[in-house]
């Protein structure tokens, strides 16, 4: 399929501008619409937040066909994925395969409902407190829902509230390299009294491994020569995680480091 998209842009005689001339046809066309109902314009007069979700895809699409109009792109795609939530959760490729979207455009789909996803996240648990284990692990028991490994640092203010996470590593299906400069960089930056280590198991299983336990300990002592308290270590698996400080686990390591001096 790539090789073929390739061709078909080398085809004709400039790929630059036979784009710029596309996009200046369908301008012209959506000028043929009456003021009243371009998107642009509507947004200028009445704001983003009066517009249909059809209009605010055909903004973010700028141009559609010789055919047809972004707004009615705009319309095909709603129609076609039943909605933004069936758009948002369309992969870039489906999206292409749109007639007056291509990759371009679905890759600024795409980036337009991650950002509105982020920005979800950050309203929902910034200065969240957290009373207990379970309402972190409630927090992120989706997003830890992943086929390849991830690492996170969820730092906490003297309050235990959240002040942000920080994705720190994605490796494989099996394994994501863990540097604890990374860890305490984002902590000191992020000026956290503690720090929640977190990180999935794709398999499905929650316990930990010996390098968990290694891990652990090691980022807990370097938490401790910098003044960061590393209250916890959340393992997720399929629906389920293991807690180390629920455990007893990090009893069991502040006991082994205050021997070890």
């Amino acid at each position: 399929m790539k090789e073929i998209r390739k061709s078909k842009e080398k085809s004709g005689p400039e790929t630059a501008e036979n784009g710029a001339l596309q996009e200046n046809v369908n301008r012209a066309t959506m000028r043929l619409l009456p003021e009243e109902i371009r998107p642009y314009e509507r947004a200028e007069a009445l704001g983003e937040e009066r517009l249909s979700e059809t209009e605010l895809l055909a903004i973010l699409l700028r141009s559609g066909t010789k055919e047809r109009t972004a707004l009615e792109v705009a319309a095909a795609l709603m129609k076609q994925f039943g909605g933004l939530r069936g758009i948002a959760a369309a992969s870039r490729e489906k999206l292409s395969e749109v007639k007056g979207v291509g990759r371009v455009k679905a890759i600024v789909l795409r980036s337009a409902f991650e950002l509105g996803k982020r920005e979800l996240k950050e309203k929902r648990i910034s200065r969240e407190q957290i009373k207990n284990v379970d309402d972190l692990a409630l927090l992120y028991m989706e997003e830890m829902q992943s086929a390849q490994e991830q690492v996170k640092v969820v730092l906490l203010d003297t309050k235990s509230r959240i002040i942000r996470d920080v994705t720190v590593s994605v490796g494989t299906a099996n394994k994501a390299a863990v540097d604890p400069s990374d860890i305490f960089y984002a902590a000191i930056e992020g000026r956290a009294r503690s720090i929640v280590l977190m990180h999935n198991h794709p398999t499905g299983d929650c316990s930990p491994s010996p390098d968990d336990y290694a891990l652990t300990s090691r980022i807990f002592r370097a938490g401790k020569l910098l003044g960061i308290t590393v209250a916890d270590h959340l393992i997720f698996g399929d629906n389920d995680y293991y807690s180390f400080f629920e455990s007893g686990d990090m009893m069991k390591i502040a006991g082994a480091t205050e021997r070890a001096g």
